[in-house]
């Protein structure tokens, strides 16, 4: 009875076994988790289709090339206020190129040569000489005694009827104050035919005072004298 009873149990034990074990083999595995790595799994299965796309790279702005107008802008001084220059005060206009002196190597050759340009103007009748030089506030005596200003000057200058042949400086003393004011005697001659068709021949001897200002000589008095005919 008893051996009976142990080989039952024995029976019973080992068919237990069997079924525990044919249980095992039939449970299926554990699905692994998936790899962290998606491409290499997609890599794997064949129907799969792996399209990589890559992400556009964020749009690259240059910078635009700088121009004028963006450099003043990016400056700072174009932040502030553009300062408005204050207008020039109005100085006395030049003498014509025509009639300035070439020669500026000294203040009296500067001055010699406008006293010949100004008798050599006679000849023509020209006043552009005298008015370029003549101070505004002129005054003179002629060689007929009569006061002259600029403008009665340069009147004369234009009324004058004589036809000439020669108008000529001759000795000229130049002398230089200061380096500011000047004064010139000298002697012209002038020949030619009247309006009434005489032949005439008459020297002067005069002094001009002159003035220096803004650079430019003026000359501010005069007195003339007729010495001979």
């Amino acid at each position: 009875m008893r051996i009976t009873l142990l080989a039952l149990i024995g029976f019973v034990l080992a068919v237990a076994s069997l079924a525990l074990a044919q249980e095992e083999a039939n449970t299926p595995a554990p699905e692994e988790a998936p790899a962290s790595d998606t491409s290499s799994s997609r890599a794997t299965d064949p129907s799969v289709s792996v399209t990589t796309e890559s992400s556009p790279a964020p749009e690259e702005r240059s910078a635009p090339a700088p121009t004028r107008s963006s450099s003043a802008a990016a400056s700072p001084k174009s932040s502030s206020p553009a300062k408005t220059s204050s207008p020039a005060p109005k100085t006395r206009a030049e003498p014509p190129a025509s009639v300035m002196p070439t020669k500026k190597s000294t203040p009296e050759a500067t001055l010699r040569e406008i006293e010949n340009k100004w008798e050599a103007s006679v000849m023509a009748h020209d006043p552009s000489i005298a008015r370029a030089y003549l101070a505004e506030n002129y005054r003179g005596v002629s060689s007929k005694g009569k006061v002259m200003t600029k403008a009665s000057l340069l009147s004369e200058i234009k009324k004058d009827t004589d036809t000439y042949t020669s108008a000529k400086n001759g000795k000229l003393d130049v002398r230089i104050y200061d380096g500011k004011f000047a004064v010139i005697m000298g002697t012209s001659t002038e020949t030619g035919t009247a309006k009434d068709g005489k032949a005439f021949k008459r020297n002067y001897r005069w002094t001009d005072a002159w003035v220096e200002h803004d650079g430019n000589w003026q000359c501010v008095a005069s007195q003339a004298l007729l010495v001979a005919k």
